[in-house]
């Protein structure tokens, strides 16, 4: 099979092309970071699989047009759309222009390459679509409030579209991964934050284990861990005015 994945040059993105690999597949690997894709390139080849590096920045819509006039040829059989990153702070002292970014990878970009994606392979006669989503996508969260609601978005899109396109053949997954450690918490400037400083936060390989069994059987919903399931189950039992001030005070400075 054709895998596409966005955000492959590390973090969960990266595993799931290890995975992908050793089963025999061609990994279309797409991200800003070359070197590192071509890191994951090697990697991918080393268990069994081939690869392809497209060195796109998916947060600028002519290089999102590039991208897809670059895979025109290609049957794309599993798009998995991975690339997304937070940002950490108060909403009036954050900065503007990266959460404009943020909205633009994590909503835009997915969007976009659903829709191209999506239409390729109703002619194709089917595929899967996996969207990267989260535990945030079930209620907002202070002090990352633009990456809540961005992950809130793609998991209300994916669950109409898991709907919408199974006519088609087409399956839709939105995992929803917990924090996780990766690249993740640096680039959303998380060293304050008490979030990652509790016991029992998952690594990539084990999330994107979980992940990969869970959407290769077909799951609309995948939420992997039992900590995180647990989470997410908790959440029917409390407000949402409750649960944005439980997730105040889980995500506040360490020493606040």
């Amino acid at each position: 099979m054709n895998v596409l994945i966005t955000g492959a040059s590390a973090g969960i993105g990266r595993e799931l092309a290890y995975l992908h690999a050793e089963q025999g597949d061609h990994l279309l690997l797409v991200g800003r970071n070359a070197e590192q894709l071509f890191e994951t390139k090697h990697f991918v080849e080393q268990r069994g699989g081939s690869a392809v590096v497209l060195p796109y920045d998916i947060g600028q819509s002519l290089q999102i047009k590039a991208l897809l006039r670059a895979t025109e040829n290609t049957p794309v059989d599993i798009l998995i759309n991975n690339a997304g990153f937070g940002l950490y702070g108060e909403f009036i002292e954050t900065d503007l222009a990266r959460e404009l970014n943020m909205i633009d990878v994590n909503i835009r970009a997915l969007t976009h390459l659903t829709k191209a994606f999506a239409r390729r392979m109703k002619i194709q006669g089917g595929g899967r679509i996996i969207q990267i989503a989260s535990t945030s996508s079930f209620h907002g969260g202070p002090l990352m409030s633009v990456y809540y609601a961005t992950k809130a978005y793609v998991l209300s899109f994916s669950e109409a579209l898991a709907d919408e396109l199974a006519p088609y053949n087409i399956q839709v997954t939105a995992v929803c991964p917990g924090a996780t450690h990766t690249d993740f918490a640096k680039t959303a400037d998380l060293a304050t934050s008490g979030l990652f400083k509790r016991p029992g936060i998952m690594d990539a390989p084990t999330v994107a284990q979980l992940s990969f069994d869970g959407y290769m059987n077909g799951k609309t919903l995948v939420i992997p861990g039992r900590s995180n399931t647990v989470y997410v189950f908790m959440t029917r039992f409390f407000s949402r005015r409750k649960l944005v001030q439980m997730t105040h005070q889980l995500q506040a400075p360490a020493n606040h």
